[in-house]
């Protein structure tokens, strides 16, 4: 048993410094052991499904927690996680389920709540959705995250009363970062007087960065200092040497900036004759490319390769002679070389909207996972960088990436699509057109509630407003002038 302990206590420094692969190598060599008693190992089963959940293995993120509930099914956060590892695998029945045995093992279980009301939200199911937000809010009425995710499937539900209560739960000053930044979106979306709604937005983006400073820290400068510098000077071997054999896979990324019509141009694409898998943002690609805070951009490529072809066999993709899958992580045009490396019939579409309109479009949303979306001189540094490289790759690889404008595919959605569906080697018929009747439509973007309606028209004059904010950056950016002056 010392050894063991030895084994765990060697697996838990190498889980603190975020080596994950050699913590979970230990954890299993700790495991082998046959006089293990059951609470060590479902201590192991656990810390072992933690690390595979990490590391994107989410088979084995799965498999060892259900060896846990075959020793103990009484554990409610137990379930909570099956749920999870479930629903990154896209097995949307079996996530519903885990989380409702976690609710029904403890009734006060607000991470289960708050899962299991997303997952409905997420799949469309509005009524079960807002049944669990509410649910979540009669136990927790401090918890704002959920009032948020629930104004935005019923709007009557924010009212004066309402706002009242918003304001004074932020006077008392107790509330975490991410409930202190619901509220300022809440208060911004509800407010008639345009300086007003700025200093909520201003408000609501500093606590949304609070939340995981250290982190957007450390994003922040790769995404505006390191990936920008140097995403055309990673190295390639000649010749591809993992053996992994990709020829037979199709995958179309979807890359560029958030609110551009990504979620849109997803959703029609698997909803067309040929199957496409719809694997959303996974963001699989950046997390296998570097396993520490990326503070340089050290690239393995074969340790990438192979990483990130098993996080992909991970979700539940369904083989056939010819596998299209679709993944929408928007800040993979950084990685449009890499990708080919690895998947050589890639295919990318890039869809985009005015520049001015993204600006205010992504500063105005709750984009709490995007460290860079929480101010305007990042958000305007971020689409600078994405202006170069797209352009940059468009001239490498013409034949590989589609442009796509959002206000044209509004105006024309049935010669867009044509266009979209020839560019992917997809059969095209106007069923695509109709994704928002499907009842399988899973997507946990910003733009959940919009594609549950058909394509709707560009407004222009949404953003009109807030283009004041800009004037101090014209001489900065030089595209900023340039979309003003076409406006």
């Amino acid at each position: 048993m010392n050894n063991t302990k030895d084994l765990i206590t060697k697996a838990k420094k190498f889980y603190e410094n975020k080596k994950f692969f050699e913590a979970k190598s230990y954890l299993l060599s700790a495991l082998k052991n046959e006089k293990l008693d059951d609470v060590t190992k479902l201590k192991l089963y656990v810390l072992i499904s933690d690390i595979s959940y990490k590391v994107n293995d989410f088979n084995d993120a799965e498999d060892y927690l259900l060896k846990y509930i075959k020793i103990d099914n009484s554990n409610s956060n137990v379930f909570t996680w099956l749920g999870n590892a479930s629903q990154k695998k896209r097995n949307y029945v079996n996530s519903e389920k885990f989380y409702l045995k976690a609710v029904n093992l403890d009734e006060n279980n607000e991470t289960a709540l708050v899962n299991l009301a997303i997952l409905y939200h997420n799949l469309g199911n509005q009524k079960e959705a807002i049944f669990f937000y509410k649910k979540v809010l009669d136990k927790n009425p401090r918890k704002i995250g959920a009032l948020y995710n629930l104004s935005n499937l019923e709007k009557s539900i924010i009212n004066n009363q309402t706002l009242a209560s918003i304001r004074q739960l932020i006077n008392e000053k107790n509330l975490n970062n991410f409930d202190n930044a619901s509220c300022y979106f809440l208060l911004a979306e509800n407010e008639k007087n345009f300086d007003k709604e700025i200093d909520f937005l201003k408000d609501a983006n500093y606590f949304s960065f609070k939340e995981n400073e250290n982190k957007n820290k450390q994003s922040n400068e790769y995404w505006l200092n390191v990936i920008p510098k140097k995403f055309d000077k990673i190295e390639y071997p000649k010749e591809n040497k993992f053996s992994f054999n990709t020829k037979e896979i199709y995958p179309i990324f979807i890359v560029g900036l958030p609110r551009c019509g990504s979620t849109l141009i997803e959703s029609i694409i698997s909803s067309g004759k040929d199957k496409v898998e719809n694997l959303g943002e996974t963001n699989l690609v950046n997390s296998s490319n570097n396993d520490d805070n990326k503070k340089n951009l050290n690239i393995n490529f074969d340790i990438t390769a192979s990483k990130l072809i098993n996080a992909l066999e991970n979700l539940n993709i369904k083989n056939d002679k010819k596998t299209f899958f679709s993944e929408k992580s928007l800040e993979n045009f950084f990685y449009i070389e890499l990708i080919l490396n690895i998947y050589p019939n890639a295919k990318f579409i890039n869809p985009y909207r005015s520049s001015i309109d993204n600006i205010f479009a992504i500063y105005k949303q709750f984009l709490s996972n995007v460290s860079w979306s929480h101010s305007i001189e990042n958000i305007l540094e971020y689409i600078d960088n994405y202006l170069h490289v797209i352009k940059y790759f468009k001239q490498r690889y013409p034949d590989k990436i589609l442009s796509i404008s959002l206000e044209n595919f509004t105006k024309d959605p049935i010669n867009s699509s044509i266009e979209l569906f020839k560019f992917c080697n997809l059969q095209w018929d106007n069923k695509c057109l109709e994704f928002h009747k499907r009842n399988d439509l899973y997507t946990n973007t910003a733009s959940n509630n919009q594609i549950r309606t058909s394509v709707q028209k560009y407004d222009k004059k949404k953003y009109k407003s807030y283009m004041i904010m800009l004037s101090s950056y014209l001489k900065k950016y030089d595209w900023v002038d340039f979309e003003l002056k076409k406006l």
